[in-house]
């Protein structure tokens, strides 16, 4: 029980930053599942506006989404270049994110600015994710594994920690503790 009471803030952190997600995620595993077997609303808006920045390099590129699959090619006048699933909409990187607002109890302008700035900016990021995703597809297709899977991830992440550490470094400032 000792142990329980002396880590008070740090348990009910943890069950906020887990229940969030946890609830967070089920219902945007409902709202994924609500549109099977073809892509959700969010994951089409992002394909659609990876193919508009695209577009200002190369006029061929089109995005293919599909009622009969999840999966929204983006293609240029030659080939398919990359597939968008629902995986790579950033949706589920904002609720980590928002998970951690929660957790992290602060005001609620302070929430509502932070949760606002905090998704566009890892929107854009995953916008400009993907973009590159096309170019190292186009240029350097051996490589494009390891850049979708770690390097291009990595830096989602670091943004999302960045986020993260003005956000602490700002409730803790609203609330006269030492940052």
């Amino acid at each position: 029980m000792k142990l329980i009471t002396e880590n008070k803030k740090s348990l009910f952190f943890l069950v906020t930053f887990v229940g969030s997600y946890l609830v967070l995620n089920t219902l945007y595993g409902f709202y994924i599942q609500h549109y099977y077997p073809g892509s959700d609303p969010f994951t089409r808006a992002v394909s659609a506006q990876v193919v508009w920045v695209l577009s200002l390099f190369d006029s061929s590129v089109a995005a293919f989404p599909s009622q009969f699959s999840e999966y929204i090619p983006i293609a240029n006048d030659r080939e398919n270049m990359i597939y968008v699933f629902e995986g790579c909409n950033s949706l589920n990187v904002m609720i980590v994110y928002i998970s951690f607002l929660l957790a992290f109890k602060g005001t609620s302008r302070l929430f509502i600015l932070f949760a606002g700035m905090g998704t566009a900016v890892i929107y854009v990021l995953n916008v400009a994710r993907i973009v590159l995703l096309y170019a190292v597809a186009f240029y350097f297709p051996e490589r494009l594994y390891f850049f979708h899977k770690y390097l291009f991830t990595v830096f989602i992440y670091i943004a999302v920690f960045v986020l993260w550490f003005f956000w602490v470094k700002q409730v803790r400032k609203k609330s006269g503790e030492p940052s």
